[in-house]
């Protein structure tokens, strides 16, 4: 079992600080003035999309003057809908993203800062009371745009854990089910190479909770956002986040590409993205990587 640790310093070497401090740009592009409501549209435009196609429509929307809440709230469903297309349930988002626009202009004077602000227990309550608001979506806006101590559990995290073969702390229960489970499927399981794991089986918020308490005891310095703040593990959790999706975009996609060259996939029109793409070596994890082991493991 490989610790979260050692999987983020390896991943942090190979592509050097993503978020926070030290990065030299904000892993998130950012094209607005108001950066906490940018990414909370974002975080509801890229389920189930992929982020060129919510990139693209972010900037339509931030040509049409609506990247903003009152703007926003007071547009045509219809209208909407067309600026958001093609992006996954474009219809159904469109009155959502409204509703919430709504929701911040009549209650926090449309400030999303200002709601971005609350306590975590209770911001997390009203987010995923708010209609395409779930608990990744949730995570996301609380992490990359309040800055609040919740790491973001996706499936990049779940098929980059499972595969590697990451420590978790997973509950008992959740295990023996998994057990069990994995018993019933029988030989079919076995010869498929694919058994089931804490990462795969596990619910979000057990997994959120496994990766937080790993983290919190690990030898892994905490930041600050910036000087005067106090110390959170926020940083962390977003740069491990944003390293995760890199290498998953990069090298461990559903057909992994673990001895590279890493997928050349341009998904943001941010300037520098791409800086680190001239590297020939391959996934940074394959030295720890249950999964590569065992596929450059020689025939028994």
């Amino acid at each position: 079992m490989i610790p979260l640790s050692t999987i983020y310093t390896l991943l942090r070497e190979h592509f050097g600080a993503l978020h926070g401090p030290e990065a030299t740009r904000p892993w998130w592009p950012i094209f607005s003035a108001d950066p906490p409501f940018e990414i909370l549209v974002g975080a509801v435009l890229v389920q189930q999309t992929r982020w060129e196609t919510v990139e693209a429509a972010m900037l339509r929307l931030l040509d049409a003057g609506l990247l903003e809440p009152p703007a926003l709230a007071a547009s045509d469903p219809a209208a909407l809908a067309a600026l958001i297309r093609p992006a996954a349930f474009h219809t159904q988002k469109a009155p959502g993203l409204i509703a919430i626009a709504r929701r911040i202009y009549e209650r926090y004077a449309g400030s999303t800062a200002l709601m971005l602000a609350q306590p975590t227990p209770a911001l997390r309550a009203e987010l995923l009371a708010l209609p395409r608001i779930g608990p990744e979506s949730c995570d996301v806006i609380m992490l990359y745009g309040g800055g609040h101590a919740v790491f973001v559990v996706d499936e990049y995290t779940r098929r980059l854990f499972e595969r590697v073969g990451a420590e978790g702390r997973g509950d008992k229960e959740t295990r023996r089910q998994g057990d069990k489970e994995t018993r019933r499927r029988g030989d079919k399981e076995t010869r498929s190479g694919e058994a089931s794991s804490f990462w795969r089986r596990g619910s979000y918020e057990q997994l959120r909770l496994a990766i937080e308490a790993e983290l919190s005891s690990a030898q892994i310095a905490p930041v600050s956002l910036s000087p005067g703040l106090p110390v959170s593990p926020a940083p962390l959790y977003a740069d491990f986040h944003a390293q995760i999706n890199e290498v998953c975009v990069r090298y461990c996609l559903a057909r992994p590409r673990c001895d590279g060259p890493p997928a050349r996939r341009v998904y943001s029109l941010q300037e520098g993205r791409e800086s680190y793409l001239g590297s020939e070596t391959g996934c940074p994890l394959r030295a720890v990587c249950a999964h590569y082991q065992a596929q450059s493991a020689p025939p028994a």
